[in-house]
């Protein structure tokens, strides 16, 4: 197989016509640097606050991945079980929906109240705007089979669980799979709005940081730091469904908002 030179040579060469182009139109307008700082100003903030920027960035990134771990365990086996209990299908599932549709970063002071100021709270605001995607998306991916499929294994004497295992979760995995790279993406998201509201470390507490002091060019960095850790996760999403599931065709996940 052949590496895909051109989708990754277009990108880039857009990439640099951009910021030549941002170089270009900052110093003919003669914008000030705490508006908009020329690219050159980002390289500098960069390396001049690498081990700062690395460690809140570690932060940030076990504050979503923890978040989006439990959000994948929990949210699959509750969609496993509203499938087979028509008791959490008509109770639970209903109330899980309508808060899917809720504006999640609103429970994120509750949260700090709830659970406290330290990682916890951050992991729990991650895991609860990750958590509705992997549910809605896996329920719709196991209800998702043909009926005449389901009564052909029962007329073969299948089980239960050979049901579930051979066909209602490979089934899944193309539904689940676009569930879980939303929420791998609103992670990120949901950390970030959890270190807004209270905390002393992380990409989203030093991006405030400087904003008070009109560093520009930090907070840029910062976005584009916080771009890349959500596209590196999103890629190794894609990557894992490859080689999970490589049969699963492109299926588009229920929209929700956060």
């Amino acid at each position: 197989m052949k590496f895909p030179v051109k989708n990754v040579a277009e990108p880039l060469i857009f990439f640099v016509a951009l910021l030549a182009l941002w170089e270009v139109l900052v110093e003919f307008f003669r914008v000030p640097a705490f508006i908009l700082p020329p690219p050159g100003d980002l390289y500098v903030a960069f390396t001049a606050k690498f081990y700062i920027l690395y460690k809140h960035a570690m932060v940030t990134f076990i504050e979503a991945v923890g978040g989006f771990t439990l959000s994948f365990i929990l949210g699959v086996a509750f969609a496993v079980g509203v499938v087979y209990s028509r008791h959490l299908q008509n109770t639970i599932y209903p109330l899980i929906v309508i808060l899917y549709a809720m504006p999640k970063s609103a429970f994120a002071p509750l949260m700090v109240i709830w659970i406290g100021y330290g990682l916890y709270s951050k992991i729990a605001i991650a895991f609860l705007v990750a958590f509705f995607p992997i549910v809605v998306n896996t329920v719709v991916g196991l209800k998702e089979v043909e009926p005449e499929l389901l009564d052909l294994a029962r007329i073969n004497k299948g089980s239960e669980f050979d049901i579930f295992r051979k066909i209602r979760l490979p089934n899944s995995l193309p539904y689940m799979f676009a569930g879980i790279k939303v929420a791998i993406v609103l992670s990120v998201t949901g950390a970030i709005v959890a270190e807004f509201v209270a905390a002393n470390e992380g990409l989203g507490y030093l991006i405030l940081q400087a904003n008070y002091s009109l560093d520009t060019a930090l907070a840029l960095v910062i976005l584009l730091i916080l771009a890349l850790l959500s596209l590196a996760l999103f890629i190794g999403v894609e990557v894992l469904q490859r080689k999970l599931a490589p049969w699963s065709a492109e299926v588009r996940q229920i929209e929700g908002s956060f």
